[in-house]
């Protein structure tokens, strides 16, 4: 045995210490507990070895402070403070021994099938090990002068480790990045120093070039030494990313609120530029955390001394921090070019094999690198041949290596073992399957390219080669392919498809496919018209007109869906057309077009065409005896009188809408329209509840952006009764559905609402940061009155800091925006707070919507 483990086992059994501190004692047992599994783990054996490295550490300082204890007397102070830190070393080294165990338990065959699970678990206590002896090194650190003598034992904390490693020597293709981020920084105009967030995909690059800004000349010449780099990859809690933090700086204190101090202390006494590194692993955590991780951030982000750079993965940066305008794009592959010259200054040889594999992984940096250093050791032609069976479980240094910068497989592994994809199931086992987009295109797994979401090859083929699909999604995948091709998909099956086959010359059936997939197509964001269009040519001389109407009217929506209002109403007014010229005018296929053509007139503000359109389609839908369809028209004519204030006939529609819609959506719809009414007559009781039971209603169909814009009625709602707390819950819950749904339109009134809610709570940097990412949302969509809008707020703010300069600025540009969009309601908005500006007023109240 061991001298750590005998030494252990006395301070375990040392009755006479137990009296004096004790938590010694069951921390020496936990650790006894973790070292007899020294030899018993095999699998992941690299990082294994790593945490059992840190055990015999942590059981090192243990042993010493033992002895030390039992050598001297030490006073009630000293003892009160021994204890203390003991105490947190225990508690933070629970559960260490378990984990490990169920390691171990795991034989044969499932250790090679559960090695994802195993790797998690030691990764943990690697973790949970790293954050034990750190924080009883800050606890320690503020002593009492008789356990001076221990300093050694501890280890020294006082000393900086947060220095930028050398600037890379193998590093291309991020010229343009590494320019704009230094443009960024030194020409920034922004109320604070530059915060740039450099966001993409493992294994892109980020940290190197992090690296590459932090060691620049002119950083260099204008930071010298306070140039601060620090690693956060094994801070998962808040706590954790201020222990590594404070031990960067040389600032640790006693606790979270004392290392705070001393860590705002030495940032604001000169200027800095300080990189958090991979800060992912603390942020991508559940929401409470996440929402602490952010707090923290954002009290870094108001010292006005200190330069931010984070690198994160995924496209989505932290909230509560205002990024510097324009913000970094994520990070993409490497050109062509780039990525032979960096295989050529690792490698001796490029020839035509490695042309073929720095192809195959898409230039990708950490995959380029690594197969440029494998080409070392063997020819780039063998190593071709391997990739064509191994693929990605090719690509890593060492045998067994597992860290994101020697195993391929292990960095992609990060992302989809992130915080998102775990509260998102779906997301893992359908990756590339639509629910799961959003989170998908978060966490950087897929890409948009063009209007089309792909993943990477080396997703692709790490997915393939882990079993992401199970068999009876594969099924349902194939059956669903199947049914594109007939012309009813909700009845659609295996039988459909042989029926085509057969009648390969039926042209219904092939035109109504077409139509079916192009209806697909819009749905995943393929906005091609060029089945449609060959359709509708086709469809014009050989096919019934009821068939034309129906292919114009889906080439129509294509154009609705890409906001090309203009070729949409042409194409839905050629279906009217030929509606009224066909022998069955006033048919319901002629009412469903009118809806379309009045849908067409709402988003082009012609309320008054939108209205005759709507109620000729009632018409029809009456003759007809269409009752759903009579109750969607009334829906419309609804929402038609609300936007016009006509909110007696608004009422009366909306009544009759519930009266005639069957389906659960509608109904929703039909109380969503009435709590708008109900907020416009000051009726909030009423509002309130209307909105609730069109929540409702939305929820049991998951009628995703619905829910969002039921979510922001009730924060209208909350508003107008000074509920300001619910209001903002509402609203962040309204933000998130949109995104959901991908609706820029919605995000940007969320965010403007938000802003308006910070700025009446006082939260000045809040309402900032949301008033700049409206305005940015706004701009996406193209609308000048929102744009407007958010420049109105963050005019509102200025003033409230007191940034007359600013105010003013932004303003006149708010002032030219809604005169450019007609709308004299936000101008005359803007000319009184620019007049309040010239006369020197006091504080600006939010202005009403």
């Amino acid at each position: 045995m061991g001298t750590i483990e005998s030494s252990l086992i006395i301070l375990k059994e040392a009755s006479a210490l137990a009296s004096k501190v004790p938590y010694i004692g069951p921390i020496a047992s936990i650790l006894l507990q973790a070292l007899k599994m020294r030899a018993e783990v095999k699998q992941v054996k690299g990082d294994w070895e790593m945490v059992m490295q840190k055990v015999a550490d942590v059981a090192n300082v243990v042993v010493n402070v033992g002895e030390f204890c039992q050598k001297h007397e030490l006073s009630k102070e000293d003892l009160a403070h021994l204890r203390d830190a003991l105490q947190s070393l225990q508690r933070n080294l629970e559960g260490i021994g378990d984990a490990l165990s169920e390691c171990v338990e795991v034989k044969g065959i499932k250790k090679v099938l559960l090695r994802t699970d195993i790797l998690g678990k030691v990764k943990q206590c690697d973790a949970k090990l790293s954050h034990a002896l750190q924080l009883f090194q800050v606890l320690f650190n503020t002593q009492p002068s008789s356990l001076m003598s221990l300093i050694h034992i501890v280890g020294e904390t006082s000393r900086p480790s947060a220095l930028p490693k050398p600037a890379p020597q193998i590093f291309f293709g991020r010229n343009a990045e590494l320019t704009q981020i230094i443009d960024l920084i030194f020409n920034n105009i922004g109320p604070h120093p530059a915060r740039i967030a450099i966001l993409g995909p493992g294994g892109y690059g980020k940290s190197t070039l992090a690296n590459a800004v932090l060691s620049h000349e002119r950083i260099l010449e204008h930071f010298g030494e306070a140039r601060y780099f620090v690693t956060c990859e094994s801070a998962f809690t808040p706590g954790a990313l201020l222990i590594e933090l404070a031990k960067s700086l040389g600032v640790l204190g006693a606790g979270s609120d004392t290392a705070w101090s001393h860590i705002r202390a030495l940032l604001s006494a000169t200027e800095c530029i300080l990189c958090l590194d991979n800060f992912e692993s603390p942020w991508d955590q559940a929401g409470a955390i996440r929402d602490s991780v952010e707090e923290l951030l954002s009290r870094i982000t108001e010292l006005n001394s200190v330069t931010v750079l984070i690198t994160i993965r995924g496209t989505e940066r932290p909230a509560r921090t205002y990024w510097t305008r324009p913000t970094l794009a994520p990070l993409k592959t490497l050109d062509h070019d780039a990525a032979k010259e960096a295989w050529e200054h690792i490698a001796d040889g490029y020839d035509d094999s490695a042309e073929e594999l720095i192809k195959a992984v898409d230039y990708v940096p950490l995959a380029v690198n690594l197969l440029a250093h494998l080409a070392q050791a063997s020819s780039p032609a063998l190593l071709l041949k391997e990739w064509n069976k191994k693929y990605t479980e090719l690509i890593q240094r060492g045998r067994g290596q597992t860290h994101r910068l020697s195993n391929l497989e292990y960095s992609v592994q990060l992302s989809i073992d992130s915080e998102r994809m775990k509260s998102n199931p779906s997301s893992r086992d359908l990756l590339g399957i639509l629910p799961s987009i959003r989170v998908l295109q978060q966490c950087s797994l897929i890409n948009v390219i063009g209007e089309r979401y792909l993943t990477h090859p080396i997703i692709r083929h790490f997915c393939n080669s882990q079993g992401f699909l199970p068999s009876k999604y594969e099924a349902s995948l194939t059956n669903f392919y199947i049914a594109l091709a007939s012309i009813d998909p909700h009845r659609a099956g295996s039988r459909d498809y042989a029926e085509m086959v057969l009648e390969v010359n039926n042209t219904t059936k092939l035109i109504g496919a077409i139509m079916t997939f192009t209806r697909f197509s819009i749905s995943i964001g393929d906005y091609s018209d060029a089945l449609i269009s060959q359709a509708v040519t086709f469809t014009q001389q050989n096919c019934p007109t009821s068939l034309l109407i129906k292919c114009l009217r889906r080439w129509g929506t294509l154009y609705y869906r890409i906001n090309d209002i203009e070729n949409a109403k042409s194409k839905i007014q050629e279906a009217e057309k030929e509606c009224s010229l066909s022998s069955s005018n006033k048919s319901p296929l002629h009412a469903t077009v009118l809806r379309d053509l009045g849908d067409i007139y709402v988003k082009q503000d012609a309320f008054i065409e939108a209205e005759a359109a709507y109620k000729r389609a009632l018409e029809f839908h009456q003759a007809a005896n269409n009752v759903s369809g009579q109750g969607h028209a009334h829906l419309k004519l609804g929402d038609i009188y609300l936007r016009l204030n006509r909110l007696d006939e608004a009422e009366d529609s909306y009544h009759n809408a519930l009266k005639f819609c069957n389906s659960v959506l509608d109904q929703g719809n039909g109380s969503s329209g009435l709590g708008g009414l109900y907020l416009s007559l000051d009726k909030l009781d009423e509002a309130e509840a209307s909105f609730k039971k069109a929540l409702e209603s939305h929820r049991s169909v998951n009628s995703v952006r619905s829910q969002g814009n039921d979510h922001a009625g009730l924060g209208d709602v909350y508003i107008k009764q000074k509920r300001l707390n619910e209001a903002e819950a509402s609203y962040q819950e309204a933000l998130k559905f949109h995104k959901d749904a991908n609706s820029i339109r919605n995000q940007a009134f969320d965010y403007d609402s938000l802003g308006d809610i910070y700025l009446e709570q006082d939260k000045l940097n809040e309402a900032e940061a949301s008033f700049h990412q409206a305005l940015e949302l706004h701009k996406a969509a193209n609308s000048g009155q929102g744009q407007g809008n958010a420049l109105n707020g963050l005019g509102r703010v200025y003033i409230r800091r007191s940034q007359l300069g600013d105010a003013k600025r932004v303003l006149e540009q708010a002032q030219n925006m809604h005169r450019q969009a007609q709308d004299d309601v936000g101008e005359h908005n803007d000319i009184a707070l620019l007049n309040t500006i010239a006369s020197g007023s006091g504080a600006v109240q939010p202005e009403a919507k």
